[in-house]
């Protein structure tokens, strides 16, 4: 496939979607949607990536990745890496499609850390659509969800990320220090995120009506299994909140009450399982802390459920 094709693709693609945009403009694109689509596309994109010149030879230093991550690691924005080798971690889009190709990995990672900026300043309550990445970080920094020095970091990493996305030279090294480094930095945003969505589940569970429970409670559930602090000293802040959730984490997150074909009831026991041991892991990594109190009487609570359907 020719760079000329590839273009025209891109092109129409783009035409596509600002028409749907404009005639049904009822229909939400949210920004996890608009990420996946653009990894989508990354792999077409490989030969633009190799076919564009940058001016004056310009390229993407391994020995700058390396500095560009220090400055986020004192940051810190980095989050520890899993030791235990036989613990599962969460794979985000960029690492599918980046294989050994160093541009599609850096400009992978590049889309992936301005979709969790948007969704923070969003939880912020700010309007982030339109506003520039630049712009937006310090409207981050004013609502206390990033400090200076993290979007200090933040912006010395993107223009390197940028220059791959771009076209421009890139060291071999660089597939390997993204994807090692990558999902440490996501990770931290993610953890973010948590900090600001948490609380207002919270207090959502303590609003809840008989039907919302189930659903509540397992999005909490799923909260601590993706950002275990913000979860903790959520719920440290609201021993009944914590204790009601805790009491009926049986019924409203590993009780399916519906029961459908039997395919999909396997494939819901699978996803409940999976959640449960996500939890424990999640659990642990907060034992030994301030949190060592709560976080042991929810691993005693994890492990004496199971995943169960009412038929």
């Amino acid at each position: 496939m020719n760079t000329r094709f590839i273009q025209i693709i891109i092109t129409t693609i783009a035409v596509v979607m600002a028409l749907v945009h404009t005639y049904f403009p009822e229909i939400k694109i949210d920004g996890i949607t608009v990420t996946l689509l653009l990894v989508a596309m990354l792999p077409w994109l490989a030969p633009l990536f190799r076919s564009v010149e940058l001016p004056g030879g310009l390229k993407v230093e391994f020995q700058d990745l390396e500095a560009a991550k220090k400055k986020v690691e004192d940051a810190g924005l980095l989050k520890e890496p899993a030791h235990d080798e036989e613990s599962e971690h969460h794979v985000y889009a960029f690492q599918a499609v980046a294989g050994n190709d160093p541009n599609l990995a850096l400009a992978g990672l590049r889309i992936e850390i301005e979709s969790r900026i948007r969704e923070l300043a969003k939880n912020r309550g700010i309007q982030s659509e339109r506003i520039p990445l630049r712009k937006l970080t310090h409207e981050l920094i004013r609502k206390g969800a990033l400090n200076s020095e993290e979007v200090a970091a933040i912006e010395d990493l993107l223009p390197l990320l940028n220059s791959a996305a771009h076209g421009a030279g890139v060291d071999d090294r660089a597939s390997g220090w993204a994807l090692e480094f990558g999902p440490r930095l996501l990770d931290a945003l993610e953890d973010r995120l948590g900090e600001a969505s948490i609380p207002k589940l919270v207090e959502s569970w303590k609003s809840r009506d008989g039907a919302a429970v189930a659903e509540i409670g397992s999005e909490l559930s799923k909260s601590l299994a993706q950002a275990p602090k913000a979860f903790f000293q959520a719920m440290k802040t609201d021993p009944d909140s914590f204790e009601s959730w805790l009491e009926e984490v049986q019924h409203h997150t590993f009780t399916i009450y519906e029961s459908r074909s039997e395919l999909d009831d396997d494939l819901y026991m699978a996803y409940y399982e999976k959640l449960k041991a996500l939890m424990i892991k999640s659990t642990r990594s907060v034992l030994n802390s301030e949190f060592d109190a709560e976080a042991q009487r929810v691993l005693q609570s994890l492990e004496s459920v199971e995943v169960s359907r009412i038929w």
